[in-house]
């Protein structure tokens, strides 16, 4: 395949910067940008949610509907799919609207669960997807897939929307970027995909322990299945990290391919970012002190020039390793530190750092909640990010870090432990501190070592130089999308 004459679409369920709620949205804001700008063709396509027309009023780009409008099938239901569009960073857009299915504040759920028709909303997305493909009359090379709201595409490519069959000649290439989510619905909704016969069983590829799943389809359905670091790739085909697809993972007939995040080094750039109170780059660090000093008066706490700024932005979910941090919590506030944290998520964890602040006023604070240009802010002003993930397919946090001399301590799992070199393992080429175990010792014992760290001066700017000078960028990770798409 001539990668210069080759089409891709790449699909996924959220965007930058249209919509998001995680790392996937960063994949799919980067990855098709840099595969366009070393000569492929890649067009995104995604659901037209509230938020995207949202963003729309504020200007930061301008979608038109197209003349497409199709009709979906979902079991014996017809249901209307208009298609819009926009160019933005030199890429093409696509978006499915209906208003029924997405004109919703959230993306997936309520803040206290999912919405409960998450099956059909996203079954709707993936027949509009295949229906826009028959509908442009520009046959793709490669459609990328992405996570359970992509899994049908490959059935649906090969049979069809109403299950009669197609003749398409796409590839498929499936990434996981989070082994957890599978989208699994009741075996009583497989009449809605319209594919041929009724019955589960007839579907293999699809059952899971008598229910649908839609990411097993996609894993098994798939020409090629790609994950976003190499030890992941390793990691979920073993019980402990296979969520119960162990199995099928170890069964492929080709090996799942391991390709590390980028990240936008234009939007993630501490010499020109907007979002700081004073911009500074390796050679000239003096900026990244007033960073912190502006920090710590943004969350209310004292500077003091001795004391070292730990932080922490996530969501309060248990994979985030927020049960590690509770359970050292009390130790490390003993340590001369401060720690100031961005987040959300879990109502119990949400009311536990706030207990936090209410504790140690004058070492922790915290904002419940998101504010990206804050964000960015904090990855400034810290001088170590604390990233203790149970599981983490990938992350992003650290590289940010790492751009902006904020020294990550990760656990030793999936894409942390790919992107963070050891410095109590190797001392000239280590970038952060990488835990020797899940526990709150190992991260305490971390957490001493980069105190320590703080006050050796001289080492401290070294070893933050080297970080902001590793290449994060999407260039090298886009090269291996390229090969992966032409070994199809």
């Amino acid at each position: 395949m001539d990668s210069h004459n080759s089409r891709v679409l790449f699909v996924s369920s959220e965007s930058r910067p249209f919509a998001s709620t995680g790392g996937l949205s960063d994949v799919a804001d980067a990855l098709p940008v840099e595969l366009n700008r070393k000569g492929l063709r890649v067009e995104r396509i995604m659901p037209l949610f509230r938020a995207v027309v949202d963003g729309q009023k504020k200007g930061g780009y301008s979608i038109h509907r197209t003349p497409h409008t199709l009709v979906i099938p979902l079991g014996m239901e017809l249901i209307p799919a208009d298609i819009y569009a926009c160019e933005h960073q030199n890429t093409l857009t696509y978006f499915v609207g209906n208003e029924e299915f997405f004109d919703r504040k959230e993306l997936y759920a309520l803040p206290h669960r999912e919405y409960r028709d998450n099956f059909e909303r996203f079954l709707f997305f993936q027949k509009a997807v295949v229906a826009l493909i028959d509908g442009l009359g520009r046959p793709y090379d490669v459609v990328h897939c992405n996570d359970w709201q992509c899994g049908l595409i490959p059935a649906l490519l090969e049979k069809g929307i109403n299950g009669t069959g197609r003749d398409g000649q796409e590839k498929t290439l499936m990434t996981i970027h989070n082994l957890a989510y599978q989208g699994v619905a009741e075996a009583t909704k497989l009449f809605l995909t319209n594919l041929p016969g009724n019955t589960l069983d007839q579907y293999p590829e699809l059952e899971f322990y008598g229910k649908l799943n839609q990411l097993k389809a996609g894993l098994v359905g798939a020409d090629r299945v790609s994950t976003v670091s190499p030890t992941y790739a390793r990691e979920i085909e073993t019980e402990s990290f296979g969520c119960g697809l162990e199995g099928v993972l170890k069964g492929l007939d080709t090996p799942v391919k391991g390709i590390v995040n980028g990240v936008n080094v234009e939007q993630w750039n501490p010499e020109t970012d907007p979002a700081l109170p004073a911009n500074y780059t390796a050679k000239a660090l003096s900026g990244k002190e007033q960073c912190k000093q502006a920090l710590l008066k943004e969350f209310g706490l004292s500077y003091h020039k001795e004391l070292p700024l730990f932080v922490l932005i996530s969501r309060l979910v248990s994979q985030k390793g927020v049960d590690l941090i509770s359970q050292a919590m009390e130790n490390m506030m003993q340590l001369p530190l401060q720690f100031v944290l961005l987040g959300s998520g879990q109502e119990e964890y949400q009311n536990m750092v706030l207990s936090w602040q209410e504790r140690w006023p004058e070492n922790f604070s915290c904002f419940i909640g998101y504010d990206a240009d804050l964000s960015h802010r904090i990855e400034a002003g810290g001088d170590f990010f604390l990233m203790p993930s149970v599981f983490e397919p990938c992350g992003l946090n650290q590289l940010y870090s790492l751009r902006y001399g904020t020294l990550p301590i990760v656990n030793r799992v999936g894409g942390l432990v790919d992107t963070v070199q050891d410095l109590r393992l190797d001392a000239s080429h280590g970038t952060g501190f990488v835990m020797s175990a899940t526990s709150p010792e190992s991260l305490l014992e971390c957490v001493r070592e980069a105190t320590s760290l703080f006050h050796d001066k001289k080492r401290l700017r070294t070893v933050r130089q080297r970080g902001m000078n590793q290449d994060v960028s999407w260039a090298n990770c886009a090269g291996e999308y390229i090969e992966l798409y032409n070994s199809l």
